[in-house]
């Protein structure tokens, strides 16, 4: 299926993940909470449609019962995108509660869409699963054009490149109740990025992409169908 294949590109194979990356962050969190006092964007979803603030991209998400279904369509050749465009930033906190509803994963996206040396200017991203937490260096790491463009041809990779993008992720082993409702909570400071699931440190990650100052996108992006979204927050830096 053609929306399979799509999926891959915004997951990294074990193979090019650290021996070690799934390993416990180094703990506690160090990134303070007080960093982040302006909030740039939040919804609870408690209007009857989606607000017209959200984007989207081969999308069916809609307003039900009080929360953002994320839905891709079943003749989609891309996972759904629902985006909010905000002003041009480095250090951001996000926070989503979410459940799942059939699908296995979504992301938390960021993006600058004047950047030409990532693909469709992906700068980071955090992929959640039952079982999985990975964070992700996207510009310099599986969305750097020359490297998305050599796994979307299905070009072998030489070995420099297979090390480098070893660096380039963090995956965290997580144990979610697919039955519950959980909160996501990430912060960027710099070239650093925490994660937290239910109040709980999940992991760090350090990576040079990370500090891209300009993320002008934020992104739920959701695979094949559906998850339950609510309470989602945007913060910056105060202004």
């Amino acid at each position: 299926m053609k929306q399979i294949a799509s999926l891959a590109v915004f997951f990294i194979p074990l193979a090019l993940m650290r021996a070690d990356a799934a390993e416990p962050g180094p703990g506690p969190a160090e990134i303070s909470p007080e960093h982040f006092q302006h909030v740039i964007f939040e919804d609870e979803f408690s209007a009857g449609k989606l607000s017209k603030r959200w984007g989207m991209y081969k999308s069916a998400s809609t307003i039900r019962d009080g929360v953002m279904v994320g839905i891709t369509p079943e003749d989609a050749d891309h996972p759904s995108v629902n985006t909010i465009r905000i002003e041009p930033q480095g250090d951001l906190e996000v926070s989503v509660r979410f459940k799942f509803a059939g699908s296995k994963n979504f992301q938390v996206m960021y993006r600058d869409r004047t950047c030409k040396s990532s693909h469709a200017g992906h700068i980071c991203h955090v992929a959640v699963s039952e079982k999985f937490l990975v964070m992700y260096d996207g510009k310099t790491g599986i969305f750097r054009k020359d490297i998305r463009d050599m796994r979307k041809a299905k070009k072998k990779l030489d070995a420099s490149l297979v090390e480098m993008l070893k660096t380039k992720s963090s995956r965290h082993k997580i144990d979610l109740d697919k039955s519950a409702w959980h909160q996501l909570l990430i912060r960027i400071q710099g070239d650093v990025m925490e994660s937290f699931i239910d109040g709980k440190f999940i992991g760090r990650f350090q990576s040079e992409g990370l500090a891209h100052s300009t993320k002008d996108q934020v992104n739920l992006t959701t695979g094949k169908r559906e998850m339950f979204y609510d309470d989602f927050q945007i913060k910056g830096v105060s202004k």
